[in-house]
């Protein structure tokens, strides 16, 4: 005799509510009676060496310190028993050690990843000739940003007809694929003229040419040493001022003490917003500029590997002693997803490099008459005298 206390269900429904009945009773069960781990537990443990990490920089470089750090960090959390390698290059800006990483992804065995400076993208976008790599397949997963400041003894409230009568405005460079290249580009777009002056490859090479008239205008990153310098400008009273910030006005800090970022001077300036090609020059040239060290992962890595070093580097990111790093040098840490949308900016579309090349070719014939031999390399170490000729 048929039930009558429950509702009748079609024939069709009644084995498929049995089986999700049954299924979810069993799964209850498995998940009681399975031993409570850590999730960092699922990983097993691997007695093998990592591969090395390719550094893009020497032990005392900022990529280096970057990478000392992260190795330990990276391999705990990966579950290595051993730290990765490190394999110190040289090079001022990086070039030397992303070739090498670019060669080795043909071993058996290729480097795990890579330490760059934003210097190396700079020179991958202005079509360097020294350049092997294709930095648009990298993955990055983490990174160390830091903005640069325009600083010179020049007004920027000038009309442009008294630019037009007056001399090029100076500006204290390394090279011309050099971290400079947002400042000269910001300058452009303001109308300025400027000229750069190769030769002045660190902050202190750059602030002593300053000091002694041969530039107008320089860039210095706004490091720990950046109030120190400013002051020294001013206490001999040269007159120079932080002119503007190389930073996106989405990416401005407020714990960061800043001089207004270069969108906002312009719209000060030209009384509208920035707009066309060569702002997204500008934007991109900065944001390159910006990155003092990025953990960055071949292309072909299998899915799996990325994220499970995404997430290494998220927690790594979140320890005390690369915390504390990032404070004492006055830099901004990015890991993991997030890194995906700010190298979009750093490595764009074909239309901003082509821009940017464009802008080079048609400037460098202007330049290159007002360029006088300088006592200094790249580097900012003295050239020999036969060199300097």
């Amino acid at each position: 005799m048929p039930r009558t206390d429950q509702p009748d269900l079609p024939s069709s429904a009644r084995p498929l509510s049995r089986r999700l009945l049954l299924g979810g009773l069993l799964g209850s069960a498995a998940a009681c009676l399975a031993p409570s781990r850590p999730a960092r537990a699922a990983l097993p443990v691997d007695d093998q060496p990592p591969a090395p990490l390719i550094v893009a920089g020497t032990s005392d470089s900022l990529c280096g310190q970057w990478a000392a750090l992260l190795a330990p960090a990276l391999a705990d959390e990966l579950r290595y028993t051993t730290p990765f390698p490190l394999r110190m290059t040289t090079g001022w800006d990086g070039v030397t050690g992303a070739n090498l990483f670019d060669i080795q992804q043909e071993q058996a065995t290729p480097p795990s990843g890579l330490v760059a400076p934003g210097t190396a993208l700079l020179a991958a976008l202005t079509g360097d000739p020294r350049v092997h790599y294709d930095a648009q397949r990298w993955l990055p997963v983490f990174m160390s940003r830091q903005p640069t400041v325009a600083v010179g003894k020049v007004s920027l409230h000038r009309t442009f007809a008294s630019i037009l009568q007056g001399r090029p405005l100076r500006v204290g460079v390394s090279t011309l694929s050099g971290p400079e290249l947002p400042t000269l580009v910001a300058l452009d777009l303001l109308g300025m003229r400027p000229l750069p002056c190769p030769g002045y490859g660190t902050p202190d090479a750059a602030l002593t040419a300053l000091k002694a008239d041969e530039v107008d205008m320089i860039q210095l990153p706004f490091d720990d040493a950046y109030e120190e310098r400013m002051a020294a400008l001013q206490d001999e009273e040269q007159g120079s001022l932080a002119l503007f910030s190389n930073i996106l006005p989405t990416e401005v800090s407020p714990r960061l003490r800043l001089p207004p970022d270069f969108t906002t001077i312009f719209r000060q300036e030209r009384k509208r917003v920035p707009s066309g090609l060569l702002y997204d020059v500008w934007k991109t040239t900065a944001t390159a500029a910006s990155l003092k060290a990025g953990l960055m992962l071949p292309v072909l890595t299998p899915p799996d590997v990325v994220a499970r070093f995404r997430h290494a580097a998220q927690v790594a990111a979140g320890t005390q002693p690369l915390r504390a790093h990032a404070r004492e040098q006055l830099q901004t840490l990015t890991s993991g997803m997030p890194c995906v949308a700010a190298y979009a900016d750093m490595m764009p579309g074909l239309d901003r490099i082509l821009a940017l090349r464009r802008w080079l070719a048609v400037n460098t014939p202007r330049w290159t008459p007002y360029w006088t031999p300088r006592a200094h390399d790249p580097s900012g170490r003295p050239l020999p005298a036969a060199a300097a000729q």
